[in-house]
C-alpha cells in the first residue's frame, strides 16, 4: 500500500509542471486535492505499520525520530524549494518533489515485515458492490474496537476535541499577527521559524522523557501545557514575549503528541490498527469542517481574540479529558490481540 501511494503521489506531482502553462492552472488544485485524498490512505497506513517494526519499549523514541525527521524537512523544504527556484524554476522543484516520493516508494520496498493472514477469496471473483461492502464491514470493526476498549474511545475523544481547538485557530491566528500584534511580513516569518525551532526541541524532549514519564501524564500535562501557553500567546497586544511563547509552545505540543500516537499503537489490537488509524483520521476530517464552518459563521460575530481563547479553552478541556480517563495501565499493549481481532 505504501509503496503504491507514493509511486502514485510521484506520478501526481509530475503533474504540476504543466501548471504553469495558460489555462492548466487547474491542473494545480486538482493535483493538491489527489495528494491530500491519498494521503488519508498513507497515513493510517504508516501509523499502523511502525509498531511491527519497532519493539513496545522503543515505540516513544521511534515517534519521536519521526517527528524530528517531519519537523526538519518542513523547516529545510522552504530553503531547499526557494534555492531550487532560482536555480532551475518551477520545473526543477517540481522533480525534486517527484523524486522524493519515488525515494520514500523504493525505502518502503525493502521493508521486511510479517505477512499478513490470507483471508478467504470471494468465489465469485470481486466486484464494486463487493468492495464497498467489504470497506463497510472493515470500518464498522474498526469502530467495533474503538467502542470496546476505553482507552481508544478516550483518546478519540481528546484528538477531537484538540482538532477542534487547532482547526479553529487556523482561519484566525494570521489575522491576529497583523491585526492585534501589528507585524510585518519579516516578523511573522521569524515567529515561524522560532515555532519550528520549538518542535525540534520537543522531538527531542519526547525522546528524552519516553523512558522517563508515563505516557498518560506526557498527553495530559502536555495539553493542559499547550492550552496555558495559548491562553497566554493570544491575549498579548505586544510582540516581544511572543519570541519566546512560540518556541515554548512547540515543546509540549510535539511531546503531547507524540505520546498520544504511542498509546493508540501500543492500546490497539495489531489487526485492527489501520483501522482504527482510519477510524481517528475520518473523525478529525469530519470535525475539522465542522470547527471551519462554525468559524465561518461565528467568527466575524465574535472577533478574533475570542475565537483564540475558544481554541485554548478546547484544548484545556482535552488535556482534563486526558487526566481524568487515561488509565496509567493503558501504556501497555493488548495482550489478546489475537482475540480482539477474531471479533468482525
Amino acid at each position: 500500500m505504501l509503496v503504491a501511494t507514493h509511486l502514485l503521489q510521484a506520478a501526481l506531482i509530475g503533474l504540476l509542471a504543466l501548471a504553469p502553462l495558460p489555462g492548466l492552472m487547474w491542473i494545480a488544485y486538482a493535483v493538491t486535492f489527489a495528494e491530500l485524498t491519498i494521503s488519508t490512505l498513507s497515513t493510517p497506513v504508516a501509523g499502523a505499520l511502525l509498531p511491527t517494526l519497532v519493539p513496545g519499549p522503543q515505540l516513544m523514541q521511534a515517534n519521536s525520530a519521526l517527528s524530528l525527521g517531519m519537523t526538519s524537512a518542513r523547516l529545510l523544504g522552504p530553503v531547499i524549494g526557494g534555492a531550487l527556484i532560482a536555480a532551475a524554476g518551477i520545473p526543477g522543484v517540481v522533480l525534486f518533489d517527484a523524486a522524493s516520493f519515488l525515494l520514500a516508494a523504493l525505502s518502503f520496498s525493502r521493508l521486511r515485515v510479517a505477512a499478513p493472514v490470507p483471508r478467504p477469496a470471494d468465489p465469485a471473483g470481486p466486484t464494486l458492490l463487493g468492495t464497498w461492502r467489504s470497506m463497510g464491514q472493515e470500518w464498522r470493526s474498526g469502530l467495533r474496537v474503538v467502542r470496546q476498549r476505553p482507552v481508544i474511545l478516550t483518546l478519540m475523544a481528546v484528538l477531537s476535541i484538540t482538532s477542534l481547538g487547532g482547526t479553529l485557530i487556523d482561519p484566525f491566528y494570521m489575522p491576529f499577527l497583523i491585526s492585534i500584534i501589528h507585524a510585518d511580513a519579516e516578523t511573522i516569518g521569524r515567529l515561524s521559524a522560532l515555532g519550528g525551532l520549538g518542535a525540534v526541541l520537543g522531538s527531542a524532549a519526547a525522546s528524552w522523557l519516553g523512558s522517563r514519564a508515563s505516557t498518560r501524564a506526557l498527553i495530559g500535562l502536555g495539553t493542559l501545557l499547550v492550552g496555558l501557553l495559548m491562553l497566554r500567546i493570544y491575549t498579548l497586544t505586544t510582540l516581544p514575549p511572543l519570541y519566546v511563547l512560540v518556541p515554548l509552545l512547540g515543546i509540549p505540543m510535539i511531546v503531547s503528541n507524540v505520546a498520544l500516537s504511542t498509546m493508540i499503537q501500543r492500546a490497539t489490537p495489531e489487526a485492527f490498527r489501520g483501522r482504527v488509524y482510519g477510524t481517528l483520521g475520518t473523525t478529525n476530517a469530519l470535525v475539522g469542517v465542522l470547527a471551519t464552518a462554525a468559524a465561518g459563521v461565528i467568527g466575524p460575530t465574535i472577533g478574533i481574540v475570542p475565537m483564540l481563547v475558544t481554541a485554548a479553552s478546547l484544548t484545556l478541556l482535552g488535556g482534563c479529558v486526558a487526566l481524568a480517563f487515561l488509565p496509567s495501565e493503558a501504556d501497555e499493549a493488548d495482550p489478546h490481540p489475537q482475540a480482539a481481532s477474531a471479533q468482525t
